[in-house]
């Protein structure tokens, strides 16, 4: 009972602070993150994030990136696979760079180091998605570019979260267990991308052919729930499995109006904000962590890195392909951090990679990233609209 009291408490007031946003002309997802940080731990500690708000959470993100994929054009994204992959891959060495000379500047171990390249160089895949449908900018060149770019981002991050994790088992084994995570995952893709494709398009007609008239309804569901699972299973984010599902499926959901919209209503009304709502159960702070002016200074090197890198990596590897606005706007849509960066810390925070101030560091730089990116996008975008309206002959 105290659950479900928590439930809408939190679900009340995400959607309270969500629309006092969106009415202030900003992603209402800044009103629900504000919304979790001000029931959590940081604050008034009335809602906790325990397993099964965590599962309530996890499935948000599966249908937010279901939804996305649906939404997307497959024959789209195909299209501008070189830009996708040359912004994705200066998204990552850029900050990643910054990240290991920051951390050797700062005197941190080599696995210190390393951890902080990793965490900088992760796109979260949701708070972009999220930013960019508040927006109505989600199937725009820019949108595509930065969910695509995101999507890659997210893989090559789960393959240096484990080889990080390797370098801490002996050394007989670290090579190989870093070569089996990668085999996997790129195993997982293959045959999803081929045979599973073929499976669940062919799944989905049949559905259309049953008496009961949510079957579709559920089919679709379910096959981002099990696309999510198995992706979890190759050892990548069950964010990817979903996401790529509903690129599959797109085609036969767009044409179903009714069906798409309750799979949003679904999504939206409840899953997906408990989802934003809960990244702030997931922030609390300590009073030591700002009254020590060497933390504060961390602090404020790894945000400032966090921004510029992705900013700086985005617009590089998009120039190429996009306008120089747009490619800043790419920039922009890079640059949160969210749930994988926190458990890349997690991870390493247990296994005694990194100390307690660095994980401390890295999650302020999270929260900022988070609200910061959907603030910069709108700005951008109205900026970038501004200019591109005509001026009235006088």
């Amino acid at each position: 009972m105290e659950f479900l009291f928590a439930i809408i408490v939190l679900l009340a007031t995400a959607k309270l602070f969500g629309e006092i946003v969106e009415r202030l002309g900003y992603p209402s997802m800044v009103g629900e993150i504000a919304a979790g940080i001000v029931l959590g731990p940081a604050l008034f500690g009335i809602v906790v994030m325990d397993a099964t708000m965590e599962i309530f959470s996890d499935i948000g993100i599966i249908v937010l990136l279901f939804i996305s994929g649906v939404e997307l054009n497959l024959a789209q994204l195909i299209r501008g696979r070189a830009v996708a992959g040359a912004t994705a891959a200066a998204g990552v060495i850029v900050p990643f760079a910054f990240g290991l000379a920051a951390g050797f500047a700062l005197g941190f171990s080599t696995h210190e180091s390393l951890f902080l390249a990793i965490t900088l160089s992760i796109t979260s895949i949701g708070i972009s998605i999220r930013s960019l449908i508040d927006l109505k900018q989600l199937t725009t060149p820019v949108g595509t570019t930065i969910v695509s770019a995101a999507v890659l981002d997210d893989i090559i991050g789960i393959i240096l979260l484990a080889g990080l994790t390797a370098l801490t088992l002996p050394a007989g084994t670290a090579f190989a267990s870093a070569l089996t995570s990668l085999a996997l995952g790129g195993l997982f893709l293959l045959v999803f991308a081929t045979l599973g494709r073929r499976i669940m398009v062919r799944l989905f007609a049949l559905a259309r052919k049953t008496e009961t008239h949510e079957m579709l309804y559920s089919i679709a569901l379910l096959t981002a729930l099990l696309a999510a699972y198995l992706s979890h299973l190759a050892g990548l984010h069950y964010a990817i499995g979903a996401f790529i599902a509903g690129l599959i499926l797109g085609d036969q959901i767009r044409i179903d109006r009714p069906l798409l919209d309750s799979i949003m209503d679904f999504g939206f009304g409840f899953f997906v904000t408990i989802f934003f709502a809960s990244i702030g159960l997931l922030f609390s702070f300590t009073e030591a962590a700002f009254e020590s002016p060497q933390i504060l200074i961390l602090i404020v090197v790894i945000v400032v890195l966090a921004i510029l890198g992705k900013l700086i990596g985005g617009f590089i590897g998009s120039a190429a392909f996009l306008d120089r606005k747009d490619a800043l706007l790419v920039g922009l849509g890079m640059c949160p951090r969210g749930e994988i960066a926190l458990v890349v810390a997690k991870i390493s925070l247990a296994i005694g990679i990194i100390t307690a101030d660095l994980y401390s560091a890295v999650t302020v730089m999270v929260i900022v990233s988070i609200v910061a990116t959907p603030l910069l996008l709108t700005w951008g975008f109205k900026g970038r609209n501004a200019s591109e309206t005509p001026t009235p002959a006088e």
